[in-house]
């Protein structure tokens, strides 16, 4: 039996479909959600299919307390993370995503690959061939001069961690503002377990952002490092952007699709701008708490 958490806020357009979804895995699995105070029906939804759900408040949610509030929760050696909208693909998801746990006793936590939607703008789909390609790849510290701060790349989306490294190192930070998993993954791998990523456990997981949320989103990454200054010595962020100009010009350039080129350096321009000034409103937020 296999745990699976998953937090979720106004998901009763999705709740259904993804927890018929896990029923049918053929990896049996105890589902517990984490409700952050759904005004639409949500938690009904949920509990009419027997699911076990948790209510925490607006205030007290963040992704990393609320995780590991789940995790004590929970009595498996593997536990499994899912947010509301990554619909597994197949029935073999969750068997696909410890499979590599099961042989190897250093990875300390494994996700999964994340398929574009159908209806998913070029922009989007592109972003998620680009972070989720088909070739699974196993990270360590032996990773870091090759692909930098991208070792520490990772999702909750879909991913699986191994409890007794999880509770060894801690768990997951509290109190961060998004990449609770980025962080845990980089405290695994400096701490010389390993990261995997599995390109045969597929959810479909994609967005169509407005730019107010693409913006916000940036901005909140930009205070994340503000916070995390001591990750940038593994890469820079300027690395990560270049390596998708240079990917995204090749791929829509030979789709024949140069609007889309345009429409990327234009999108990276924004994620850049509020990336900077998210990491300098949490400079000046820290100072003046000072």
């Amino acid at each position: 039996m296999v745990c699976v958490i998953i937090p979720i806020y106004k998901a009763h357009d999705n709740i259904k479909n993804l927890l018929l979804s896990l029923r049918a895995q053929t990896t049996p699995n105890r589902v517990l959600i984490f409700d952050s105070s759904s005004p639409d029906g949500t938690i009904e939804s949920a509990q009419l299919l027997g699911d076990k759900v948790t209510k925490v408040t607006k205030h007290d949610f963040d992704h990393g307390t609320t995780r590991n509030l789940g995790v004590t929760q929970t009595n498996s050696e593997f536990v499994v993370f899912l947010t509301q909208d990554a619909i597994p693909v197949d029935e073999q998801m969750i068997a696909e995503l410890i499979k590599p746990m099961q042989t190897d006793p250093s990875i300390a936590i494994c996700y999964g690959r994340q398929l574009p939607r159908a209806n998913a703008r070029p922009l989007e789909r592109f972003f998620r061939e680009f972070n989720y390609p088909p070739q699974s790849i196993l990270k360590t510290k032996d990773s870091i001069p090759i692909l930098g701060l991208k070792t520490f790349f990772c999702s909750n989306s879909c991913s699986v961690i191994r409890r007794s490294i999880f509770n060894k190192l801690g768990g997951f930070k509290n109190n961060v503002i998004v990449n609770e998993d980025m962080l845990f993954a980089a405290k695994a791998i400096l701490a010389g377990y390993a990261v995997y990523y599995n390109a045969e456990a597929k959810v479909y997981h994609s967005h169509s952002y407005s730019l107010p949320g693409i913006y916000k989103r940036y901005f909140n990454i930009g205070r994340f490092f503000a916070d995390n200054k001591w990750l940038l010595r593994y890469g820079g962020i300027k690395h990560y952007g270049g390596n998708i100009v240079k990917s995204g010009t090749a791929t829509f350039w030979k789709e024949k699709k140069p609007h889309c080129i345009v429409a990327l350096l234009a999108e990276l321009a924004i994620k850049t701008i509020a990336y900077k000034l998210g990491w300098y409103y949490q400079f000046l937020l820290r100072n003046k708490q000072i």
